[in-house]
């Protein structure tokens, strides 16, 4: 499941593995089916082998249905125009016209639609189909709220747009660059867990302590104001830590590393302190295995991959080594967070069997080292490049 939605919104939708989209607002769930020169395909069979992909990790979903001689390619985002609104496009990849059924009529639509039957197959009352001609596409809008007023839907922001918007703004936080596989496909799953918490906001404290402190954290890594968040993270914090047992350790250190970056950024370098120390005690934590893959797992894992701020508050770059699937991969990552609040960067690239690292900290303070070749540190220096011998 996928949600679709703005930033801080009230309401978002959910896109399901085959284009299904259901409004949190309480509206109709809205299903597409697709009449080509022979038949009618339905998403919800699986026969028709649906493809589905999201773009660069951003909240814009495309679904793929093959049909003859081609595909019908369904794409899904939101926009914040009147009120906020759920995007739904429709693309005929193929040689010949197509209609597309909608199960809902009362969405919003360019043109206006005729209200007759559907013939060929069964679908609910209010049912509404749209030609679609080959090679063009057609677009239709469900809105968040009451906002129907007169909407030239051609004008609004493409998918495309829209996914490097939410780029721009989830890397706020950190930026992390491959073109790769596997570690592009990692990137983007942050990408994704962060614009899930923009979208949706962070889990009940109650039920996800741990989860609700790293998003927490995210969202002032995201640009918001430090100030509103510290008398909530700060306790979270306490609680995590004083029952570290319960929790993956990789997940502790990033919620540490995380709250020194808010505290820094707050102007209080006493509290910034005082979380070091009590990391410095934390003696044992949970299991590092986990199966569910909440957006704060998903951070979690994907950048202590990359930076790991160690209990005696050294930060590790790649403190699990280089696996064997990213070695001769050229990849970067900026923004993480080290020790004492500073921000870290790295960038790789290879030489042969070793790597080239290009690193800078905002501060020459905090102590950095590696975890592929041990004879490297920072020594006290802000920023540099060195040759790690990988094993």
């Amino acid at each position: 499941m996928i949600h679709v939605g703005i930033r801080g919104g009230k309401h978002h939708a959910s896109v399901d593995d085959i284009g299904r989209i259901e409004m949190t607002n309480g509206t109709p769930v809205l299903e597409w089916h697709v009449a080509d020169e022979k038949r009618w395909h339905s998403a919800s069979d699986p026969a028709e082998g649906l493809r589905q992909s999201v773009l660069a990790g951003t909240p814009v979903v495309e679904t793929r249905m093959r049909v003859q001689g081609g595909d019908v390619v369904q794409r899904v985002w939101a926009v914040a125009d009147h009120g906020g609104l759920v995007v739904v496009e429709f693309e005929n990849d193929s040689p010949a016209s197509v209609a597309v059924a909608l199960t809902r009529g009362d969405v919003i639509t360019s043109r206006p639609v005729p209200n007759q039957p559907i013939p060929g197959i069964e679908l609910p009352v209010g049912s509404i189909a749209l030609p679609l001609a080959h090679r063009s596409t057609v677009r239709v809008a469900l809105p968040f709220g009451d906002d129907t007023g007169p909407l030239d839907l051609t004008a609004l922001p493409s998918a495309v747009q829209v996914s490097r918007g939410w780029l721009q703004a989830v890397e706020v936080a950190s930026r992390l660059v491959c073109a790769d596989a596997p570690i592009a496909t990692s990137f983007d799953e942050v990408n994704a867990a962060r614009s899930e918490v923009l979208v949706c906001g962070i889990p009940n404290p109650k039920g996800d302590p741990l989860g609700a402190l790293i998003g927490g954290i995210e969202l002032v890594r995201l640009g918001e104001n430090p100030f509103i968040w510290i008398d909530e993270l700060v306790p979270l914090a306490e609680r995590c830590l004083a029952n570290a047992h319960d929790h993956p350790r990789f997940m502790l250190a990033q919620a540490v590393a995380g709250l020194q970056f808010v505290l820094a950024k707050a102007g209080e370098p006493r509290a910034v302190r005082d979380v070091a120390k009590a990391w410095s005690k934390v003696k044992g934590a949970g299991s590092s295995g986990w199966s569910a893959r909440t957006p704060a797992i998903v951070i979690a894992n994907v950048e202590q991959s990359l930076l790991a701020v160690q209990p005696d508050n050294t930060g590790v770059l790649l403190p699990r080594g280089v696996p064997d699937e990213w070695k001769g991969i050229n990849f970067e990552a900026h923004g993480l967070c080290g020790p004492n609040g500073v921000r870290v960067g790295f960038a790789v690239r290879w030489h042969g069997e070793n790597a080239a690292v290009l690193w800078e900290s905002t501060s020459p303070d905090a102590r950095l080292v590696s975890g592929v070749d041990a004879m490297w540190s920072n020594a006290g220096t802000a920023g540099g490049e060195a040759l790690w011998l990988v094993s």
